[in-house]
């Protein structure tokens, strides 16, 4: 009996180890609110970057994740900002799926303005709230802004643009 309940104490600790771990790991989020934008731009002055606006209720942006995760690994050196477009009650979800995609050390930001007509105009008066939305950033802060899934070959076509 003993070796039993040593054995169940010792999974016990084992499994809240993994659980806590597990927490560690999830994805950092940040609200994204009036004037982010701008933050965005100071933070990353004279850096290019690339702003992958999504939602966790968009088919292509759900698809796009692992291979957002693919090239953040196969090119360090871009600076990849992600940007759900979801009300911060979907935050769980947001890490769940960032985590999951092994995007969690990328900037990570959620919608958490009621108006988030105003935060899409502050990010481009032209773009009315489709997913997904890339936009690429040189070191000039001059950019390009695609809406839609963009194919892997055009996304490292783009990064290594803005980023040479």
């Amino acid at each position: 009996m003993k070796s039993f309940t040593f054995l169940f104490i010792y999974l016990l600790i084992a499994i809240l180890s993994m659980s806590s771990l597990a927490r560690a790991e999830q994805a950092d989020l940040k609200h994204f609110t009036s004037g982010s934008y701008q933050q965005l731009l100071k933070e990353y002055a004279d850096k290019p970057f690339i702003l992958m606006i999504w939602s966790i209720h968009c088919a292509s942006c759900l698809k796009k994740m692992p291979v957002m995760s693919e090239l953040q690994k196969s090119m360090p050196g871009v600076n990849l900002i992600m940007l759900a477009t979801d009300d911060a009650s979907a935050t769980d979800q947001v890490k769940s799926i960032l985590t999951g995609n092994e995007l969690s050390h990328t900037d990570n930001w959620i919608f958490a303005d009621a108006n988030a007509q105003k935060l899409r105009y502050e990010i481009d008066p032209k773009w009315y709230g489709e997913v997904p939305r890339t936009y690429f950033l040189n070191k000039e802060h001059q950019r390009v802004g695609v809406s839609g899934s963009v194919s892997r070959e055009k996304l490292e076509s783009m990064f290594k643009e803005i980023f040479n």
